[in-house]
């Protein structure tokens, strides 16, 4: 990361627990950002690479290295959890670039010795076999690049270089574009969504066997005339849970917090004990599912 050290970020080391992350990907996506996420804490290090405010690139370095969407996973969860600290650098599409052709690219060299190649003959040698990608030259006192697409670089290649440096070639056609903050989100959505259903069901046969099958009825059907963001099915027989949502993460989560919670007020009128039934097994399958649970207004499913 030693190339983002000229690079002024927007914010430095903002502890985890004062980032809306939420909001902050949004707005890189709503201003097809580019720039490098990078997440420091004591239980890992890692950084995600934007794209016009698309996420191509994602690592994090632990006790074991995670990718992509693993590696997204890994920091939002520890940002909702207060662990870390965050930095954001803006940078610009030439050092995206660079930093793509070093971290996703096919390594050709690593760290030549700049005083044992005839820089003239090598960059030729490049141009010859019409190489994509980026040549590093780095020292302790300099770093420089150079582009290359299809053997034409975009600023003249050297004659000579300074001595007691190293040069590194990465070949990149181009950036693929993945987007693995998207990925994480239809993720992060699916298990929301089928960890929802579970409780639902699970609700649902238990107060059938507690309270009988109209009692029932009568709590539960009004959700599924419930006019929201959600649509939620019972199945009368089995008491089998259906929900379907294209809602965004956190108004998703938000949505199924205030049903649940309206739920709950509701048995717990009723009984108080079978309403502290219900929230601890809520509690248990939410750890079970290793659900992640956007931080919202109710906070019911959340033990902070």
């Amino acid at each position: 990361m030693y190339l983002l050290e000229r690079v002024k970020p927007e914010f430095e080391n903002l502890p985890a627990a004062l980032l809306n992350a939420e909001r902050f990907i949004k707005k890189l996506r709503n201003e097809k950002a580019t720039g490098v996420i990078v997440y420091n804490s004591d239980n890992g290090r890692g950084a995600i690479f934007v794209f016009e405010g698309k996420a191509f690139f994602a690592k994090v370095e632990n006790n074991k290295v995670l990718e992509r969407t693993e590696a997204v996973d890994f920091i939002m969860r520890q940002i909702q959890q207060g662990y870390g600290k965050i930095t954001y650098y803006p940078t610009d599409m030439v050092l995206i670039l660079v930093l793509s052709a070093i971290y996703v690219g096919t390594p050709l060299y690593v760290d030549l010795d700049a005083n044992t190649i005839i820089p003239t003959k090598f960059f030729t040698a490049l141009q010859n076999r019409e190489f994509s990608g980026v040549v590093l030259y780095r020292s302790a006192e300099d770093v420089k690049f150079w582009i290359f697409k299809k053997g034409k670089s975009t600023n003249p290649p050297p004659v000579i270089l300074p001595p007691y440096g190293f040069i590194s070639v990465y070949a990149l056609d181009t950036i693929e574009v993945k987007d693995y903050l998207e990925l994480w989100e239809q993720e992060a959505r699916r298990k929301i969504i089928e960890f929802s259903e579970k409780l639902l069901s699970a609700i649902a046969r238990t107060l059938v066997e507690k309270w009988g099958q109209n009692t029932t009825e009568l709590m539960l059907l009004p959700l599924e005339s419930y006019q929201g963001p959600i649509n939620i099915k019972f199945d009368k027989k089995t008491w089998s849970c259906k929900i379907e949502s294209n809602e965004e993460l956190y108004y998703l989560a938000k949505e199924i917090e205030r049903l649940y919670a309206r739920l709950l007020r509701a048995i717990r009128e009723r009984e108080e004990i079978v309403a502290e039934n219900v929230e601890l097994y809520t509690f248990n399958l939410m750890q079970e599912e290793n659900v992640l649970w956007p931080p919202t207004e109710e906070n019911v499913f959340r033990r902070d």
